[in-house]
């Protein structure tokens, strides 16, 4: 799986430019998150994901996932 190395930011711009979707897997320590990351890493499922989506991975510690939860939050509030 090719995941964009720049920010969040700028993948959402990436994906706008390209037409794509935007992806966000949310990965951590534990065996469901193996198992997702090898499903992404399937060649075929990566070779899918690569032509119509612009995904990024980020740690579920990470402050990036916390900042990222609290939009997501508040965009699903807005509706």
């Amino acid at each position: 799986m090719l995941w964009f190395q720049g920010s969040i930011p700028d993948a959402i711009s990436s994906a706008k430019q390209r037409g794509s979707v935007f992806v966000v897997v949310i990965t951590g320590d534990d065996q469901q998150s193996s198992q997702l990351m090898s499903s992404w890493e399937d060649d075929i499922v990566s070779e899918s994901a690569n032509s119509c989506c612009v995904a990024i991975r980020v740690d579920a510690k990470s402050d990036t996932c916390v900042q990222f939860s609290q939009i997501c939050i508040l965009f699903v509030l807005s509706y």
